[in-house]
């Protein structure tokens, strides 16, 4: 059943999110987690009312898996916002590495059946992925989300 993708993939990144996150940031950083979900909730409901693609559900939220979409999409919106560093050069580096690996995973979820491109490439998927983590470091970066809540260092105040 290879639907059980989502769901392990949900597991690993759980437990990543376990491994990784710091606590007292929590407060600032689950908003960037947040607004992760809510933007790839409208990407992927565009995209899969446009046929661009088809994905295999074990349990469908808003036409996206609710394992990918409140797994591997929240854990990464929260680590990222975390994570994301001051300098310009490293975040380019991070948004990068970022996107790789989010199409790294879409291509396993291709080659285990439960992603399937109607109307859509890897191409095209590397685009949208490149262009959403590009934003999402902005937002992050402009509300200062990756600088919340440190010791010594300015902030957005939520």
């Amino acid at each position: 059943m290879p639907e059980y993708a989502w769901l392990i993939s949900a597991v690993v990144a759980w437990i990543i999110f376990f491994l990784l996150v710091d606590w007292t940031r929590l407060k600032y950083t689950l908003w960037g987690g947040l607004s992760v979900v809510a933007l790839q909730l409208l990407v992927d409901s565009g995209a899969i009312n446009m046929h661009l693609y088809r994905v295999i559900y074990l349990v469908k939220f808003l036409n996206s898996s609710v394992f990918f979409t409140f797994g591997v999409v929240f854990v990464v919106g929260v680590l990222f916002a975390q994570t994301l560093p001051s300098s310009r050069w490293l975040q380019a580096l991070d948004i990068l590495v970022t996107t790789a690996l989010f199409c790294w995973l879409e291509s396993l979820f291709l080659k285990v059946g439960v992603l399937e491109y109607l109307n859509w490439n890897q191409a095209a998927s590397t685009a949208i992925n490149f262009l959403a983590i590009t934003s999402y470091a902005w937002l992050v970066d402009s509300l200062g989300l990756n600088r919340a809540g440190r010791r010594g260092m300015g902030g957005c105040r939520l």
